[in-house]
């Protein structure tokens, strides 16, 4: 299945922002939280499935409540 992409324009590697580098065009993205410290690390949710977010399991469990 292909990936959605992610609205806005990609930052030049100079002006890469500090925290998540997807957070300025992220819809999930909560201030505080994603902008602050390095990049996060790639982690493991489940078997097959990677994730390099701080926010993975609550907006899997947000998107997961949605379609129920």
């Amino acid at each position: 299945e292909r990936l959605a992409s992610i609205a806005g324009t990609v930052p030049a590697l100079s002006a890469i922002p500090r925290g998540c580098p997807f957070h300025p065009r992220c819809l999930h993205a909560r201030a505080g939280v994603c902008d602050v410290d390095g990049p996060p690390l790639l982690r493991e949710l489940e078997p097959g499935h990677q994730a390099a977010c701080v926010r993975a399991e609550e907006i899997v469990a947000e998107l997961e409540g949605v379609a129920r």
